[in-house]
């Protein structure tokens, strides 16, 4: 006898919802936990990207990296130049122009250690880092690659906050606002959240702290020789042939002394040939330290000290200065045409340009 009414279900069918449900909740725990690996990955990305921009950043606030203008670089003719020594010179001659764009650098990283700032901070440091990079590609710095990997860097960082940026761009809602979640424990996130703070403070005021305390060495030398020279009077007799002829013609001491008492030295000789090094100041005795005679394009590193000997110096009545020692007798007197790049002031008054 049979019995009217609705069909029974499949077995099947009543477990259909359970698995479903169990299935949905094993892909969103792996969802969260691919999202938050990206976000360590993220994180780990910012903090390495924030500590090279520290380094590089506050190097150029205290001016440190490409140093400042200085008399032993007068004597360098600009054919003689490396395009790198051109960039570095083109910087160490402005200290403000050098100093902000170590700021920029500083506050880019500065903004990426902190959660609500870091698409700020990519941001810049993608933008600080394209100009590096293309000042590297066009004056053959050699860290090329790094500058580049830092720009690729602040991309990938800036990638999630796109959607939002590209919103406000176009004028739309941008929605709430997203924060990096490298830790996704709500008890140790409360904890980190305000230690992560704390850390990043430490970690800009802290290193620019050791950079500003590294950059006390740097101080002028004293007394009336820095400067740069030409030489009106020798003892020695000239060579047979101008190419053979080794006296010296003009030369240059440094006005800053860089942390172990030395400054730099030029030297161009009568013959064209120019030497640079290091000179030390004891008294009425100056210590030189000369590098290699610069050779055509021959690499040629600082410090790469070949000849040492000590001159005794003296300042005369009418304010040449004698120097004497090995193979040098010589008087010196200040020559103004070769550091007046050094001596030009500024003024915002119009006066009649200069442009050679």
């Amino acid at each position: 006898m049979s019995t009217d009414g609705p069909a029974s279900e499949p077995p099947t069918a009543e477990l259909r919802d359970p698995i479903e449900k169990l299935d949905a909740q094993r892909q969103a725990r792996r969802q969260n936990l691919l999202v938050t690996l990206a976000w360590m990955l993220h994180w780990v990305l910012r903090m390495g990207l924030a500590a090279m921009l520290l380094v590089y950043g506050w190097s150029k606030v205290v001016l440190m990296q490409m140093g400042v203008g200085d008399y032993g670089d007068a004597l360098t003719q600009f054919g003689e130049m490396s395009p790198m020594g051109l960039l570095w010179r083109f910087m160490a001659y402005s200290p403000v122009v050098q100093c902000l764009a170590g700021v920029a650098e500083v506050l880019a990283a500065a903004l990426l250690l902190f959660r609500r700032t870091v698409w700020l901070g990519a941001l810049l440091a993608v933008a600080d880092m394209t100009v590096v990079f293309l000042l590297n590609m066009a004056y053959d710095v050699p860290v090329k690659q790094l500058a580049g990997i830092m720009g690729a860097a602040g991309v990938v960082i800036l990638l999630p906050f796109l959607p939002r940026l590209l919103r406000f761009a176009a004028g739309r809602a941008t929605g709430p606002a997203l924060l990096p979640t490298p830790i996704p424990w709500p008890r140790l996130a409360r904890f980190t959240r305000w230690l992560g703070a704390i850390v990043a403070v430490v970690a800009v005021a802290g290193s620019g702290a050791v950079f500003v305390w590294s950059a006390q060495g740097i101080s002028r030398v004293d007394g009336p020789l820095p400067g740069v020279y030409r030489v009106v009077e020798d003892a020695r007799e000239p060579a047979a042939q101008l190419a053979e002829d080794d006296r010296w013609q003009q030369v240059a001491f440094g006005q800053w002394d860089y942390h172990d008492g030395r400054g730099r030295v030029g030297i161009r000789y009568a013959n064209g040939d120019f030497q640079g090094g290091t000179y030390r100041l004891d008294g009425d005795t100056v210590t030189l330290s000369l590098d290699r005679i610069r050779e055509g394009s021959q690499p040629l590193g600082r410090n790469d000290y070949v000849a040492g000997f000590d001159l005794t110096w003296e300042e005369l009545p009418d304010g040449r200065i004698a120097l004497t020692g090995d193979r040098v007798d010589i008087v010196i007197e200040s020559d103004a045409e070769a550091r007046y790049l050094f001596d030009r002031d500024f003024s915002w008054d119009p006066r009649p340009p200069i442009n050679w």
